[in-house]
């Protein structure tokens, strides 16, 4: 019977060594069977690194996941990453696990993390020479292109990782760990339905590995913002930030925005004269055209909703940069007419924000000199 990978008091640490299992047995740079085997005993502890941790061990302090910028990337199919051109991974060097922990290492601390978890060992192509600083460039692109975050980049502490070094974690994550003298690099792409953490490390200089573990995130809801605090915002700043809980990546309007809606209805309603554009935000995305889009398609399904709701089309505007020419109330809010980039904010990113326009001039009548 396998041994559980972690006791609960270990269960928010863990990780640091072990050597991913060489492609052939022969293969000339690959650790000794015993390193690979008792990563504890290379790295000079034993197994009493497998019992401790404390009652507050599972309750990290320090790191704050919602911290992290939201996601918009559009992803495809688990494991969602793939190694950069020039190299690969094998059947033998790659097993998903559809419910498993895995320790992402987060500068001071572990974070455990619970879900789908891929490991892979990554190996060069025949005739190609392996080239660290390619694979390791490489995978921080393809994972910033995702909306992903590095939040860590170092050789973990020798003090840290003898806490959790167990024979059987190593045997069963053989193919995703680096030895333990080389830097680890930790990225979380923090989305609104899940959250995915890479664990990526080269060793020796001849070969790559990576853990990617993929775990439900809470369900996001948005406060309800009242038709008087919207009212006082625009009155006083020419602005007012609304929260709406879009799904990552996705411009359909969030399941109870009605209220939401009703209240911002409620505002134009009261003040004839007035004009708003909506201009909606877009999270981490990796590309500026569609982070542009994003956030077009956002700001239009809130001011179809509007309109829906008995609100004149003549007094909304969206973002589109090539709509009609639009007055701004006051020169901090000229920004917001300009095509939308990129939200580093969590809440930016889940929102819209609406911008008081300066009543429109009629034309003047036809004969008037």
């Amino acid at each position: 019977m396998k041994r559980p990978l972690f006791t609960t008091a270990l269960f928010a640490l863990a990780l640091a060594a072990c050597s991913p299992s060489p492609e052939s047995p022969t293969a000339d740079a690959a650790p000794t069977a015993d390193a690979a085997t008792h990563p504890e005993d290379a790295a000079g502890g034993d197994e009493s690194a497998e019992a401790g941790g404390g009652e507050d061990a599972d309750k990290p302090r320090g790191f704050d996941i919602n911290r992290i910028p939201l996601s918009d990337a559009a992803l495809g199919e688990f494991p969602y990453f793939a190694p950069p051109p020039g190299y690969h991974t094998t059947d033998r060097l790659s097993s998903t696990t559809a419910v498993g922990q895995f320790p992402f290492w987060v500068g001071d601390l572990y974070v455990g993390v619970e879900g789908r978890i891929y490991q892979a060992n990554i190996r060069v192509d025949e005739g190609k020479t392996f080239s660290a600083l390619e694979v390791e460039k490489a995978v921080a692109d393809t994972i910033a292109a995702a909306g992903g975050v590095e939040v860590a980049n170092m050789v973990i502490p020798r003090a840290k990782s003898l806490e959790v070094l167990t024979r059987a974690f190593t045997s069963d994550y053989a193919n995703g760990l680096c030895w333990p003298s080389e830097p680890v690099r930790t990225y979380v792409v923090h989305r609104t339905d899940r959250d995915i953490w890479v664990h990526a490390c080269t060793y020796g200089g001849i070969g790559a590995a990576w853990v990617i573990a993929e775990t439900a995130a809470p369900t996001m809801t948005a406060e309800v913002v009242g038709a008087q605090a919207i009212a006082r915002g625009l009155q006083s700043e020419g602005r007012v930030r609304v929260p709406f809980a879009f799904q990552s990546g996705s411009a359909t309007l969030p399941a109870g925005s009605e209220a939401q809606v009703a209240h911002i209805a409620t505002v134009l309603a009261q003040d004839p004269g007035l004009r708003l554009q909506v201009q909606a935000y877009p999270g981490l995305v990796g590309s500026p055209d569609r982070a542009r889009d994003l956030a077009q398609r956002r700001a239009q399904v809130v001011v179809a909703a509007l309109v829906a709701a008995g609100v004149e089309a003549g007094r909304l505007r969206d973002t589109d940069p090539h709509a009609a020419a639009v007055v701004p109330a006051s020169a901090d809010a000229a920004d917001l007419a300009e095509p939308a980039t990129p939200s580093t904010d969590a809440t930016a990113a889940r929102g819209i924000e609406l911008v008081r326009l300066e009543p429109a001039i009629a034309p003047p009548e036809s004969g008037t000199p």
